[in-house]
């Protein structure tokens, strides 16, 4: 839900805050006033096109920044910001920062991290919808409404939905795979010389596992084998051997121990010291050993020195080509072996490849011809829905419709006796179509050309796919255009209805519309001197009677007009306590 908008140095806003509660925010004002550049201001929020324009003359930039509280679809939000990598505020709010320079730079964040417009615009999707001017109208993009219409299907239709999407992606890389195994036959041939030549080239090296490391470890001993012999000769020599100006290591121990063994004779506490040294002599010995017959396996030899250099620079030359060490080169020369296998026998892989794309197809087709039909039971109910909304706001004799086409496309998939385009949301593509009156033809909603059948229209469709689009807060760009009287109520009593599940800001120039308020804000445009700016004021009661009263009879007000709103107040307020 909205809580607060924030706008500076926008368009003619030199400042302005804006706080919103739950229930129905009507914003009024003269023609020309500025209540287009609040709803403008909000679309920049949602990701809309930004301008160097819309900054006030004078201002180096406009900041509009809006705070959002999240208390519904609260996981969705988390893996959204999980998925862009952003950290959830605890107390669930979320700040939207749109800044506009007059050089024309554009920037976008949300709780304080810069995103891309593009990302703005995944997020502002889930905040509010602005039904307002047909561009920015989410009801009207054709694109929009199979998305719209499979939500409103609920559960059965998003389950057909993922498992359409899933034999589509499996359907498109089963004819990749086959269509790159039809190769041509000068292209096989030639693929399967370089493949032979390669696995000749890996299985002549004749390479084991760990090979690699077994022969670097073999290299450096024999390359440093002069060294290493010294070490253990001389090692052997101080333990063992000693020489004539020295005695061994272990003779010296052996002496230590003698004198030691004859002091324990006259103090026994000495017996757990004599232990542990004939311990430590007996190790020595034993390592002593060790080293002589290690110094004596120790040998050079060029010869098998050399043999190594050279299989280690075969592996080199194979690793370079092939893959980083062994195990990757052996890996490679599987990968290649089944492929040179199901090149040369080419014909019966294909038939092999042709049965799985087949066997695909057909369950794609089965999965999608049932979405589809139960896709257009969907539409039916929704229709008659939309025609009984339509009849509530003085609309009785409109006709509502879902069209629903296939292309053909020899391309694509088999459904019954024919070819039709798939893609991964199936084989439908909708539209919704409007006649607002008996004997005129059904039309694209989007061509609708009476401002107040497109309203009511709108705010039909709104209330009835909110639900499934996700978005806490409609806003209603002038919804009440072209209508009075008798429509005109009803129009108010269904925004307020919405309203009392769904936070509603309206834009309105009817009486009827702005009475059903639960927050009322006048917007103003002043003069002074050479500069016009906007004002905002949020109204209190006495100001609402000479706002409506002011909407009722223009400029001159009167006791009569001021009557009349009150009445209309008192009115609204019964209607809403039910």
């Amino acid at each position: 839900m909205l809580q607060e908008l924030f706008i500076r140095n926008f368009a003619l806003i030199e400042e302005v805050r804006l706080t919103f509660d739950s229930g129905l925010t009507i914003l009024t004002g003269e023609t020309g006033a500025g209540k287009s550049i609040i709803l403008d201001a909000l679309g920049l929020i949602v990701g809309g096109r930004a301008s160097s324009e819309m900054v006030r003359q004078g201002a180096e930039k406009a900041i509009i920044e809006a705070l959002f509280i999240i208390d519904q679809n609260r996981d969705a939000w988390l893996q959204l910001f999980n998925d862009m990598g952003f950290e959830w505020n605890e107390d669930d709010t979320l700040v939207v920062t749109r800044e506009v320079s007059a050089s024309g730079k554009n920037v976008c964040r949300v709780n304080g991290r810069i995103v891309t417009v593009q990302m703005l615009r995944q997020i502002g999707k889930r905040l509010l919808d602005i039904v307002g001017q047909h561009e920015n109208q989410s009801l009207l993009r054709v694109e929009d409404q199979l998305d719209l219409l499979d939500a409103f299907g609920g559960s059965e239709i998003s389950a057909l939905r993922r498992e359409v999407s899933d034999l589509y992606h499996r359907f498109n890389d089963a004819r990749r795979v086959l269509r790159d195994a039809q190769l041509g036959e000068k292209e096989r041939m030639q693929r399967i010389d370089i493949l032979r030549f390669q696995m000749d080239e890996i299985d002549a090296a004749g390479f084991t596992p760990g090979e690699d490391v077994r022969l670097e470890e073999e290299r450096r001993m024999l390359a440093h084998a002069e060294k290493l012999y010294a070490s253990a000769a001389n090692a052997y020599a101080v333990l063992y051997q000693g020489s004539e100006r020295q005695h061994s290591i272990l003779d010296l121990l052996y002496r230590v121990l003698q004198d030691l063994e004859t002091a324990e004779r006259y103090d026994a506490s000495l017996a757990p010291i004599v232990e542990l040294i004939k311990t430590a002599g007996y190790q020595l010995e034993e390592a002593a050993h060790d080293l002589r017959s290690y110094r004596d396996t120790v040998e050079s030899n060029p010869a098998r020195l050399r043999e190594l250099e050279e299989r280690i620079a075969l592996l080199s030359r194979l690793q370079k080509k092939y893959g980083e060490n062994v195990e990757a080169i052996l890996q490679y020369a599987e990968k290649i072996r089944t492929e040179l296998y199901e090149l040369e026998n080419h014909e019966e892989h294909i038939v092999k490849l042709q049965q799985e794309l087949e066997k695909i197809g057909k369950q794609l087709a089965e999965k999608a011809l049932l979405l589809s039909e139960k896709r257009k039971e969907v539409a039916e109910d929704l229709s008659e829905l939309v025609m009984g909304e339509l009849t509530n706001l003085m609309m009785p004799k409109t006709q509502f419709a879902i069209h629903f086409q296939e292309f053909s496309d020899a391309d694509g998939i088999c459904v019954g006796n024919r070819w039709v385009h798939v893609s991964e949301t199936g084989i439908d593509r909708i539209e919704f179509l409007f006649s607002p009156n008996i004997g005129e033809p059904l039309r694209p909603l989007a061509k609708i050309a009476s401002g107040g059948e497109l309203s009511r229209t709108m705010l039909a469709l709104t209330t009835l796919l909110s639900d499934v689009a996700g978005v806490q807060t409609l806003v209603f760009d002038e919804v009440d255009t072209g209508i009075s009287g008798r429509a005109a109520q009803a129009v108010a009593e269904k925004l307020s209805i919405v309203s009392e599940t769904k936070q509603v800001i309206c834009v309105t120039h009817l009486p009827q519309v702005a009475c059903m308020a639960d927050t009322h804000y006048q917007i103003v445009k002043h003069q002074t001197g050479q500069r016009t700016y906007t004002e905002v004021t949020c109204l209190s009661e006495e100001e609402r009677i000479e706002e409506l009263a002011r909407m009722l009879s223009g400029p001159e007000l009167t006791d009569t007009t001021r009557k009349a709103a009150e009445e209309m107040l008192r009115l609204a307020r019964l209607v809403k306590t039910g």
